[in-house]
């Protein structure tokens, strides 16, 4: 998908809504990751979980670096839970 395209010099943000695969941290940061193969997978790089969890619903809104084929970091990044 990202193939071919141009290495940019300006920044992208990008806000996604799905549901969360894993949620990780080494310490200092916080890992939380959208969607799974076959799909284009999403890591959100933030500095606290709020207490989301796998399977929560959220909103990610952030800097968008593509990593490969497979893979979107958005870092900073923020994320939320939608609104009722």
């Amino acid at each position: 998908m990202a193939d071919g395209l141009p290495e940019l010099d300006y920044r992208i943000d990008l806000s996604v809504v799905g549901s969360l695969t894993a949620v990780k941290t080494d310490g200092a940061l916080w890992y939380l990751v959208l969607c799974s193969p076959p799909d284009v997978r999403i890591m959100c790089v933030t500095y606290q979980s709020n207490g989301m969890e796998a399977g929560d619903r959220i909103i990610v809104k952030g800097g968008y670096q593509r990593r490969d084929d497979d893979h979107i970091l958005l870092d900073p990044c923020l994320a939320s839970r939608p609104e009722p």
